[in-house]
């Protein structure tokens, strides 16, 4: 059993919301948005019936908050590698990895030519550019054909600007948190925060990067993304939905900061929560027990989880690795779908006896205009320019047949 979160530290967390996700989650990643993950998924894709591994840069593209770009401008950065990371027998190493890197082309502005490799054992594990070339082709630009790289062993490939798939549904969380959350979503990022599940963070995109790989949906493994510099360190990584954005956040206004920064940990002192976060990015699951495993424990009492429920707590998030177990049902913890609402479902995890709406249930769904049937499933960018007429249609094709 664990004890509800305290006033003072639901307020906080409702207070960071804004980026509950991992959107902007360090001080690195803010100042180089083309290494800022959002969020990672992973399901079963209905195209190949493949495993479908996805994740987002670009936070709060279309927007008009400061730093952001528009949805026709968005796109990775050649000098990173974007990588998808596969631990295949529990032990927090990357056994398979598919890394892609891009190249500008002269006469176009967003759309760039990009290559995939796969790599096996310690090339896999290595954040460089090593493995064998199974893939070349080019990303989608906005309001322009759909390119999907087809792989040597049957992979698809889409990287291109789409509708941000995150959602958190506050509305459904009730006093004390409701309405603080409410005011973060509203004026932290200066979004219009709907109260619905698609204004989180107002409606926004993002450049989304999604591989299905046939070869893999019926096997156990763990999944998380990493984008690393040209020199093959670690600048951002993500596996959990809202592990950094929920346990890692800045001490809110007028509250004892020392009830928020990190803690000594594994010899390591960090004076902030930006500097914990930039080195957390830094890290790989393997590491996240040993050098991390002190703040989740620290973030952990501060919520009021009782002592005998921590360490459950702690072997669970700490590594921050998206498992996919085909045996069971599919559903946040086992995989993420763009349709899902893991937020909810992590606070209902730390907190299970917070107040919530009656109706409240498990899983929550998005009620973006997704399409789960087709690759690259995900839904159009918010300036997606469409035909005349009725049935409306984009002016190029933006789904697989």
């Amino acid at each position: 059993m664990k004890k509800p979160l305290s006033l003072i530290a639901v307020t906080a967390l409702a207070g960071q919301m804004a980026y509950a996700s991992d959107h902007r989650d360090a001080p690195a990643t803010q100042m180089d948005p083309m290494s800022d993950i959002g969020d990672s998924f992973m399901f079963e894709g209905a195209q190949t019936g493949g495993l479908t591994m996805a994740y987002t840069l670009n936070p709060l593209s279309g927007s008009g908050a400061p730093g952001t770009k528009a949805s026709d401008e968005i796109r990775l950065d050649p000098e990173r590698i974007y990588m998808f990371k596969l631990d295949t027998n529990d032990d927090a190493l990357a056994d398979i990895a598919y890394k892609i890197r891009v190249f500008d082309l002269e006469d176009d502005s967003q759309k760039q030519r990009l290559e995939m490799l796969r790599a096996e054992g310690r090339d896999a594990q290595s954040h460089e550019w090593v493995g064998e070339m199974v893939g070349e082709g080019f990303t989608t630009a906005l309001n322009a054909p759909l390119e999907v790289t087809h792989g040597d062993n049957g992979e698809l490939l889409f990287v291109g600007p789409r509708r941000d798939p995150f959602f958190f549904n506050f509305t459904s969380v009730q006093a004390p948190a409701a309405q603080a959350i409410k005011q973060a979503l509203a004026g932290g990022d200066h979004l219009p925060s709907a109260p619905t599940s698609l204004g989180a963070f107002g409606v926004t995109d993002m450049t989304l990067i999604v591989l299905e790989i046939p070869e893999l949906a019926d096997q156990t493994l763990n999944y998380w993304a990493v984008v690393a510099d040209s020199l093959g360190h670690s600048v951002d990584r993500m596996g959990r939905a809202g592990v950094q954005g929920i346990f890692f956040v800045d001490p809110p206004v007028g509250y004892n900061k020392w009830h928020y920064l990190p803690v000594e940990s594994n010899g390591h002192h960090y004076d902030t929560v930006g500097a914990f976060n930039d080195a957390y990015n830094a890290a790989g699951p393997d590491q996240g027990l040993e050098d991390f495993g002190a703040q989740f424990r620290f973030s952990f009492e501060r919520l009021e989880v009782l002592t005998d429920d921590i360490e459950e707590h702690v072997t669970f998030y700490a590594p921050d690795m998206l498992r996919w177990d085909p045996s069971l049902d599919p559903g946040y913890p086992n995989g993420r779908s763009f349709a899902e609402d893991a937020i909810y479902w992590t606070i209902k995890d730390v907190n299970p006896f917070m107040y919530e709406d009656t109706d409240s249930f498990l899983p929550r769904t998005s009620d973006q205009d997704l399409n789960p049937d087709h690759f690259p499933y995900a839904a159009p960018s918010i300036n997606q320019a469409w035909k005349p007429g009725l049935p409306v249609e984009p002016v190029a094709p933006i789904y697989m047949d």
